[in-house]
C-alpha cells in the first residue's frame, strides 16, 4: 500500500531587532535633524540696523539686540525705534555718551541719548520744584561730557531783634551856669522785631529781604543838660572852676609816680604814628543854624548834638592790641563812652574845648567802655603810651555826628 505524501509546512521567518533599532535609531535622528533644522530656521533673526549714517544686517540665532549691534560694530548706541516684520527687526539707533547730574542729594554719571535736560532728569527719576534752579535750562539739548546741576531752593521766615539806639538831647539851662552840666536823664535803647524772607540754595543762605518791621520798645533818650549863664561874681568864678578841675580829677586815676600836673598837659596834641589815618588838623567851623562842622581839612558833617566832655587817653597794652566792648580791635579812633549818655556805635567828632581850639582829635568811633568812663567823659585811644601821657586829661567836645 503506497504511503499518500503529505504537504510540506510553510517556515517561520526571524525578525532581526537588532536591524530594526538601527533603523529606528537612523529614523529618530533624520526626525531630529529634520525638527531642528525648523525650529532654528524659524527662531533666526535678521536684524536691519541704522543710525541715520549706515546700514547693516546681521543674521543670528540665538542673539540679542545687544548682540547684533556689537556684530555690526555698533557702540554706545541705544535703541530709539524697533520694527519687527516676518522674523526681520529693523532698528534705529542712536550714540549714548556719559552726562553727570549733581545735586544737593547726589551725584551721578548716566549714559544716554541726545534728549532735553528735562527728559534726562525725569528719566532718572529727579524731580525738579518750580524754584530751584537747573543748569542748563531744563529745554537744553544734552551734548557729550555735559554736567547738570540742579540747586534746590527754598523760602523761609526769620524774625530777629535789634537795639534802635537812643539819641542825646542836649538842654542848655540858664539857671546853671556855663561849664556846669549834669546828667538829667541816662539813655536806654530800644528794640524793634525785623522779619526777613530768607533765600537759601542748597540750604545755604544767599539773600534775605526784609518784609515786616516793629518797634517794639521804644528808646530813651539821654538828656544832658549844659549851663549857660555867666557867672556874675567871684565867688561863682571860682566854685565853677573848682567843679571843673574836681570833674577832670575824678575822670581817670594816675599813677603814684607821675603827679597831676604832669598829666594836664596843655600843648598841641602829638599825632605820631597816625599821620596817614587820624592827622586832623586842629580847629573846626562850627554852623550851629544848620548843625554842620567843618574841619581844617575841609571834610564837613553833619551833627546831631554837641556834649561838653573830660576827655582822657589810653594806649595799646601789648602786641595785637586790646579788644573793645563791641568785639572790635582798638584803632586810632577808638573811643569809649558812657553807653548810657552815648550809644555804642556812635560816629563822633572830638575836639577842644575852652575856645582855643588847639587840637582836634577828630572823627572816631563810640565802640568801647571802661569802669571810670562815666556821665559825660570819654576815653580817647592813641597807639603808644607817649601820646595817651601827653594828651592827659583835657577838656574837650564831642559832636555827635548823624548817621
Amino acid at each position: 500500500m503506497e504511503k499518500s505524501r503529505g504537504k510540506k509546512e510553510p517556515q517561520k521567518r526571524k525578525i532581526d531587532f537588532k536591524l530594526l533599532a538601527i533603523l529606528i535609531a537612523i529614523t529618530c535622528l533624520l526626525l531630529f535633524c529634520i525638527f531642528r533644522i525648523i525650529v532654528i530656521r524659524s527662531a533666526a533673526c535678521t536684524y536691519v540696523m541704522t543710525d541715520g549714517e549706515r546700514y547693516e544686517t546681521v543674521r543670528l540665532y540665538p542673539g540679542s539686540v545687544e548682540e547684533a549691534c556689537s556684530k555690526a560694530g555698533f557702540r554706545n548706541v541705544e535703541v530709539v525705534n524697533r520694527k519687527d516684520d516676518d522674523g526681520i527687526v529693523y532698528l534705529t539707533l542712536k550714540e549714548t555718551f556719559d552726562v553727570s547730574i549733581q545735586t544737593s542729594e547726589e551725584t551721578l554719571t548716566v549714559r544716554t541719548a541726545p534728549c532735553t535736560v528735562g527728559e534726562l532728569l525725569e528719566a532718572n527719576g529727579i524731580s525738579v520744584g518750580s524754584d530751584d534752579i537747573v543748569t542748563p535750562d531744563v529745554d537744553d539739548w544734552l551734548s557729550d561730557s555735559t554736567q547738570v546741576t540742579v540747586t534746590r531752593v527754598s523760602y523761609s521766615t526769620v524774625t530777629e531783634t535789634e537795639d534802635v539806639p537812643f539819641s542825646v538831647e542836649v538842654q542848655y539851662d540858664s539857671q546853671m551856669l556855663k561849664g556846669q552840666q549834669e546828667i538829667a536823664r541816662y539813655g536806654e535803647n530800644g528794640e524793634k522785631s525785623l522779619e526777613y524772607r530768607v533765600e537759601e540754595h542748597d540750604g545755604e543762605e544767599v539773600s534775605r529781604e526784609l518784609v515786616k518791621e516793629e518797634e517794639v520798645k521804644a528808646p530813651i533818650n539821654c538828656i544832658v543838660k549844659q549851663g549857660i549863664r555867666i557867672a556874675q561874681n567871684a565867688q561863682e568864678k571860682q566854685a565853677t572852676s573848682e567843679e571843673a578841675k574836681a570833674a577832670a580829677a575824678s575822670s581817670q586815676t594816675l599813677p603814684s609816680s607821675q603827679p597831676e600836673t604832669e598829666r594836664e598837659s596843655t600843648g598841641e596834641l602829638s599825632t605820631a604814628g597816625r599821620s596817614q589815618v587820624w592827622s586832623v588838623p586842629a580847629g573846626i567851623t562850627d554852623d550851629t543854624e544848620n548843625k554842620i562842622i567843618t574841619a581844617g581839612d575841609g571834610s564837613s558833617y553833619e551833627y546831631t548834638a554837641v556834649i561838653d566832655v573830660t576827655a582822657t587817653a589810653y594806649h595799646r597794652v601789648e602786641d595785637g592790641g586790646e579788644i573793645t566792648a563791641s568785639g572790635t580791635v582798638t584803632q586810632y579812633g577808638t573811643i569809649a563812652v558812657d553807653p548810657r549818655v552815648i550809644p555804642l556805635g556812635s560816629r563822633l567828632y572830638v575836639v577842644s574845648d575852652g575856645g582855643d581850639q588847639s587840637w582836634s582829635y577828630g572823627p572816631g568811633l563810640a565802640e568801647d567802655t571802661g569802669g571810670l568812663i562815666k556821665g559825660t567823659k570819654i576815653d580817647l585811644f592813641f597807639m603808644t603810651g607817649d601820646e595817651a601821657d601827653d594828651f592827659g586829661i583835657r577838656p574837650a567836645k564831642v559832636y555827635i555826628l548823624k548817621d
